[in-house]
């Protein structure tokens, strides 16, 4: 707050205080005015001025210090009529002090001396007055005079004492403030860009682990993959928590309005959930069937706060679960959508509950404490709530548990409910579940509470069964339809329930994190088991034929083209994309994606936001002018690292179909999939243990439809971005990479130890090697490519960032220096990503001096190291090999894949 801020904030306040004594004087001197048969005109004056002041207070007529001069005048005046009375001569200077005190807190020294000013003249005329009526001067009467007007200089000296010392604490406090909001400021761009940088490698990380867990790997390694896979969607989680953060500290929280679809919600709910450690606690999620299928708001936001919640709630429970109630209240403007999260954790005190809000604010922040976290989670929800219009309530009791409520407005789309049964008159369910016998009762009570909403939201019978002797009573007596069984009754009773599944629809709730292989027609329904999985059940009969694994989105045949400068995430966008069995192009610029488009036709163009020369907002923009001259439709999805929350907004606005955020999340880019394409274009598989398809969604005599070939099986075609296109897949790289390892002899020792030798130069040049191999995933034949692609045609790369810097080009320079920030940080250069990044912030800012400081040092070190990967990996290494040598052709003439 400035002075001036602090000055307006002071008048606010003492119009009130001002005004309120002004009314109290008035009020005294109408009382006083009768007792004394005083002028009657002057009272009705007195009455008429005070209620026009506050009228004019309430309807804030004129300026706020105007007003307040104004009322300060009328009461002078006032006291002018009350001491011009010669009964009232010295009794007014002490009303005069008591007025001058209460002046103080204005901290106007202006109205001070006013104060001080009327008294002199009112005081003055009564002397007068009493002269001329013969009145004796006595020295009695001199020296009370001198006294009172003593008594009003001291007062009027000390008020503006007062005055000067409140001014200047003010004063300082606000430059104070001042200080710290901008440094507050620079500390929030500062988590923000981090967070911002650290995408690029996480997006690696994340996307590299999911093509590799599509493959068939050794166990050991499959854990290793699912453990950095695990690890890479915690740092992006905590990296979008930092931009929540901040955007919400900075009040640049964007809100968007769309629609959304509350199964969907809980659907990605999951998915990002089963990335955590449980710690083998329950969670139960109850949604509610009425709850309206489509909703408009931010769909985003409410599976942040819920995921927040949960999170909190298994980070301070030790046994027990989580219980997740989502459900709604009907509204004029469409429902309350009520979120409840309750736990059976530890609890917290009173003082907790108080301080939970506040930023950072752990219970237990010491460098000992048994939870993790950056303490920014409830703050987070908190301001989601209120960007959002709603209210959260916190309850808790040490060693009970917590319950949170969320309570957000929202519009219907579509008033259905969000989940039903079809043919409930034919649909009768036993569920023979013993993990709803648990011994904790609160989890016991979670489950019952679960079951007892959704047998009341889909209208269906529900039996409970506690073993298989009250099954065998109830299939005697009871038409039961369907069978919801626990995995441990299921292994107890494996031949029995096979046998039954052969007449009755049998379903097995697959504990977390167990695999299991059953025969007859049963469906596995893994946990957390809920409404939606239920309900899905339930609309199949005992003539569906039942296909094992889990439904899989692809979209083949589908021609994408990948815009992006930064060789790396080509890589990763293709090994992605092409497991949807996409064809898959890449160039490397805007103006090589108009050219690509004017001669090719695709489907959807992913385009990257911050490229050099042309970004990704121009680029798109031309590609829909070309497009309109050529007539036809182009779809263009933004793919960028940039994902503070107005992003989407700001991208939708310029004229994006779509808006992915890097690192990629698999269930964001199927929606937008699902939104942009047509319906036609998007096919469902089913994939059994193994990931292999097996059979289609969409049937017609039986047969499953066969997805489209992959792009890396189409011959690249001879033009300018050939050397961008037709590889093969990531996919079958890693496949190839794993057959020519398996089968290396012991011939191949040498080159085993040439290979050694290679990273040990790296480790020289300050590469950690060890951290470039963790970004792969362990895979040294894909942390080889990565290399070559780092270092292709060095010459190029030098000659482009040289040519930035020589003509002043400080925007293409800063993100040609980014993407060698990022890049470097990929392969394990840290040293070499501080130093881009330190030329990356001054080049942003046209710091002209403190580029000059560093560039000689980054282009010595830079060059130093991509002419001697390129040497050991690149085209160099390459070119000097026999024809015989087993590698893997990377096409590093330009750069890309």
């Amino acid at each position: 707050m400035d002075r001036n801020s602090a000055r307006k904030e002071t008048y606010k306040q003492s119009h009130l205080i001002i005004l309120i004594v002004y009314t109290v004087m008035s009020v005294v001197l109408v009382i006083e005015s009768f007792i004394m048969n005083w002028e009657k005109w002057a009272v009705m004056l007195v009455i008429a001025v005070l209620v026009t002041s506050w009228f004019m207070h309430i309807r804030s007529v004129l300026r706020d210090r105007d007003r307040l001069w104004l009322y300060s005048c009328l009461m002078m005046v006032t006291y002018f009529f009350y001491g011009v009375h010669l009964t009232s001569t010295f009794d007014m200077a002490l009303v005069m002090c008591v007025v001058i005190a209460i002046y103080t807190i204005t901290g106007e020294k202006p109205l001070v001396r006013l104060c001080q000013v009327f008294y002199m003249v009112t005081l003055g005329f009564d002397l007068v007055t009493m002269i001329s009526q013969g009145e004796e001067i006595t020295p009695l009467l001199v020296t009370r005079s001198l006294l009172h007007i003593g008594m009003i200089i001291l007062a009027g000296w000390v008020a503006c004492m007062i005055i000067d010392k409140w001014t200047k604490i003010i004063g300082s406090s606000s430059e104070e403030i001042a200080t710290l909001k901008e440094q507050t400021d620079r500390l929030n761009n500062f988590l923000a860009n981090v967070s911002h940088e650290i995408r690029t490698p996480v997006n690696a990380v994340m996307g590299l682990s999911s093509v590799l867990e599509k493959e068939t790997l050794p166990e050991n390694i499959e854990d290793n993959i699912r453990a950095i896979s695990n690890a890479g969607h915690r740092v992006a989680e905590q990296i979008g928590d930092i931009l929540d953060f901040t955007e919400i500290d900075m009040n640049r929280l964007s809100v968007n309005n769309e629609p959304y679809m509350i199964d969907s919600v809980v659907n990605d709910l999951l998915s990002q959930l089963s990335h955590m450690d449980q710690n083998d606690l329950d969670l139960v999620i109850d949604l509610d069937a009425s709850v309206p299928a489509e909703l408009r708001g931010d769909g985003e936001k409410i599976r942040k706060i819920l995921h927040h919640l949960i999170s909190n709630g298994f980070k301070y429970t030790r046994e027990g679960g989580v219980y997740v109630r989502i459900y709604s209240v009907p509204r004029e403007y469409g429902i309350n959508l009520l979120l409840e999260v309750r736990d059976t954790g530890i609890g917290m005190s009173e003082y907790e509950i108080e301080h939970i809000y506040d930023k950072f604010y752990q219970s237990d922040s010491s460098k000992t404490r048994s939870v993790g976290g950056l303490g920014i989670g409830i703050p987070i929800v908190n301001g989601f709530v209120t960007a959002m219009n709603g209210f959260m309530d916190i309850q808790s009791k040490r060693g009970i548990g917590t319950t949170v409520k969320v309570s957000i407005p929202q519009t219907v789309e579509d008033n259905s409910k969000c989940m039903s049964v079809r043919n409930k008159e034919n649909v009768s369910v036993g569920g023979f579940l013993g993990f709803m016998t648990t011994g904790n009762i609160g989890v016991r009570e979670f489950y019952m509470d679960m079951i007892s909403n959704m047998v009341a939201g889909l209208y269906v019978p529900f039996h409970r069964i506690q073993s298989r002797s009250e099954l065998e009573k109830l299939l005697k007596v009871s038409n039961i339809s369907h069978l919801v069984v626990g995995t441990g009754e299921y292994l107890e009773n494996r031949e029995y329930i096979e046998e039954l599944s052969k007449t009755i629809k049998v379903a097995v709730v697959l504990d977390r994190n167990k695999s299991l292989t059953t025969g007859g027609k049963i469906t596995l329904i893994p946990k957390p088991l809920y409404g939606v999985q239920v309900a899905n059940f339930l609309n199949q009969t005992i003539d569906d034929e039942l296909v094992e694994g889990h439904e899989k989105m692809m979209c083949p045949g589908v021609r994408v083209l990948v815009v992006d400068d930064e060789p790396m995430n080509l890589l990763v966008a293709r090994g992605i994309f092409e497991s949807y069995g996409m064809i898959v192009d890449t160039v490397h610029s805007g103006e090589a994606s108009i050219a690509k488009c004017a001669g090719e036709d695709y489907d959807i163009v992913f385009m990257d936001h911050m490229m050099p020369e042309m970004d990704g907002v121009e680029a798109m923009k031309r590609l829909r002018v070309q497009a309109s001259h050529m007539r036809k439709d182009i779809c263009v999805v933004a793919l960028t690292a940039n994902a503070i929350s107005s992003a989407r907004e700001m991208f939708m606005s310029e004229g994006f179909d779509g808006f992915v955020p890097k690192p990629i999340e698999l269930p964001e880019l199927e929606r937008v999939l699902k939104h942009v394409l047509p319906k036609a274009a998007v096919k469902y598989v089913f994939d059994d243990n193994e990931g292999r398809k097996i059979g289609s969604k969409k049937e017609t005599d039986g047969k499953a439809e066969k997805p489209a070939a992959k792009a890396g099986t189409d011959a690249a075609k001879p033009d300018e971005t050939s050397h961008e296109t037709g590889t093969a897949g990531s996919g079958e790289k890693f496949h190839e990479a794993k057959e020519s390892s398996a089968g290396k002899s012991n011939s191949d020792a040498k080159s085993d130890s040439s290979e050694k030798d290679a990273f040990s130069v790296l480790d020289e040049l300050g590469v950690d090697t060890a951290a470039g191999l963790a970004y792969c995933g362990g895979d040294e034949q894909f942390y080889k490519e990565l290399l070559a692609e780092y270092a292709g045609d060095p010459d190029a790369k030098l000659g482009e960032l040289t040519r930035y810097h020589d003509s002043k080009n400080w925007k293409d320079y800063s993100i040609k220096v980014h993407a060698i920030k990022s890049t470097s940080k990929m392969i394990g250069a840290m040293d070499l990503s501080s130093l881009a990044l330190f030329l990356e912030e001054a080049s942003k800012e046209s710091d002209e001096e403190k580029v000059e400081s560093r560039h000689k040092v980054l282009m010595e070190s830079y060059e130093k190291l991509i002419r001697t990967i390129y040497n050991t990996y690149g085209a160099g290494s390459r070119a000097s090999d026999g024809p015989d040598e087993d590698v893997l052709e990377f096409g590093p003439k330009g750069g890309d894949l």
